[in-house]
């Protein structure tokens, strides 16, 4: 199958036919595949359909529960703690920042941390989802396995434990930072390896616990670099302090081994915090001053002239907004997956259902 580009609206049909076919109630698929397909938009292929195959075999081996079940542990003004009980990460990360925002419009603030979910994925999905309320997001989340090693170690102790924040930012958008602890996230390797091309040399290291440049290598051994040595370690650890350890779940993930193998739980746990702007500050003022704050940025001169200053998130919202009239391009490795698993399912492709 070669590369082609697609309607997002055609891709979300498809992808919830799919997740439907798989017992997931309709509103969860559609929820579910609206996060994937938005990764692909914002050109984050790492985190969208190529592991939405990933994650819809885990459905079918039993490692997804397909039917949401979230047992409320506390729920105690503006915070609450749930069991996801291994339900899909997409679904149980858009319901606890949705509990969160109803929360932070009581109390100004609103923080929902979970435990025992799966992997959510694209991090930034969910603190947008705040920022397009006109509220402040921030995600903790733990990994679904150990990745980084530390500084001076050889073997991984913990995942790379991304973090997000998204604020609204008047008519820049929003102000969007996702990252993970380590240089690069695991899927970005994976991209590499299935491309055939070299990783830089402070993403990861081979057998011998020294740096590689060998895609294959690094996705074999996954002992991933933490970006800012122990800086980056320590933020991993202030993330899993907010999310497994307040959550009462499984430290580090457990025995969790990521994806693979697909029928085993992934122990995954993040934390949901929504902050009302109301509650701080006049929306109008708090809008000028986010402003000037980005235009402050932004209006450092810069080094090449074809390469402007950018605010974090500027170049993922003008992608998404390119590939919402455009098409997202998805790449072979992407698109014959994909298509197996229309087929498998007995989904017509994307590209069937065009006039």
């Amino acid at each position: 199958m070669s590369a082609a580009t697609l309607p997002a609206p055609q891709l979300i049909e498809t992808a919830t036919a799919i997740l439907s076919a798989l017992g997931v109630s309709p509103e969860d698929a559609k929820v579910t595949a609206q996060v994937f397909v938005g990764a692909d938009m914002a050109g984050e292929p790492s985190h969208g359909l190529r592991l939405f195959v990933t994650v819809c075999e885990r459905l079918a081996a039993g490692g997804h529960r397909a039917a949401t079940w979230i047992d409320v542990d506390r729920d105690f003004g503006a915070i609450a703690v749930w069991d996801a009980h291994h339900s899909i990460g997409q679904v149980v990360a858009s319901r606890a920042m949705t509990a969160a925002m109803e929360k932070a419009r009581t109390y100004g603030i609103g923080l929902v941390t979970v435990r025992e979910a799966t992997s959510l994925t694209s991090a930034k999905h969910y603190v947008l989802m705040a920022a397009e309320a006109g509220m402040i997001g921030i995600v903790h989340t733990n990994a679904i396995r150990k990745v980084m090693a530390p500084p001076g170690g050889m073997a991984p102790v913990m995942g790379n434990n991304p973090i997000a924040f998204a604020a609204p930012a008047g008519r820049h958008g929003h102000l969007c930072i996702d990252m993970a602890m380590t240089t690069a996230a695991i899927g970005r390797i994976y991209v590499a390896r299935d491309r055939g091309e070299a990783i830089p040399l402070d993403w990861a290291l081979g057998a011998d616990g020294r740096p590689t440049s060998d895609a294959a290598e690094a996705a074999k051994v996954m002992s991933l670099l933490p970006f800012g040595g122990y800086k980056a370690l320590a933020l991993g650890l202030m993330n899993e302090v907010m999310t497994s350890v307040l959550a009462s779940g499984e430290v580090f993930a457990g025995p969790s081994t990521g994806f693979h193998p697909p029928d085993a739980p992934m122990h995954t746990a993040f934390t949901m915090t929504a902050l009302s702007v109301d509650a701080f500050a006049d929306p109008a003022a708090f809008k000028d001053r986010m402003e000037h704050l980005v235009d402050t940025l932004k209006g450092s001169p810069a080094v090449d002239a074809n390469a402007p200053v950018r605010a974090p998130g500027e170049r993922s919202q003008a992608l998404a907004a390119e590939r919402a009239v455009s098409g997202i391009p998805l790449d072979a490795q992407t698109l014959g997956p994909f298509t197996e698993l229309c087929a498998r399912h007995g989904v017509p492709t994307p590209w069937s259902t065009l006039t």
